[in-house]
């Protein structure tokens, strides 16, 4: 695999060893998440993985960011950091890198889906395509 895909996949790994204030994250599985996004309309889904598996399928309204594209971590920076975001990927290898980024950088609001989007399709969760 090129470098360029993954230097930042190791910045943000090398990031994630660094400590981190907790409360922002709270860890979330699928079958919480479409409770909190009947209750709460302004939750962002941050989907982290390949454009190619975001278009086999995807949460509906997800925004997607590879987070092992070179200009990932520029993409997260314009993000509104006062935005309440719920990250995952395919298990949660990547989003767990995405969110220790997302935490260092300030971000208020975090839940990350720790059963990822196979978690969704198997709990038979609508799939967007």
């Amino acid at each position: 695999m090129k470098l360029k895909y993954w230097l930042p996949a190791f910045v943000l790994m090398l990031t994630s060893f660094a400590t981190i204030d907790a409360q922002n994250k709270k860890e979330v599985v699928s079958s919480d998440v479409v409770t909190m996004l009947q209750k709460d309309k302004k939750l962002v889904v941050l989907d982290v993985r390949s454009p190619e598996e975001f278009s086999e399928g995807h949460i509906k309204g997800a925004l997607n960011i590879d987070i092992r594209q070179s200009d990932a971590t520029a993409k997260i920076d314009k993000l509104d950091k006062n935005a309440k975001y719920i990250v995952h990927c395919r298990t949660n290898h990547r989003s767990s890198m995405a969110v220790s980024y997302m935490m260092q950088k300030g971000f208020k609001t975090i839940f990350q889906m720790m059963d990822g989007f196979s978690g969704w399709a198997a709990n038979g969760l609508p799939i967007q395509k």
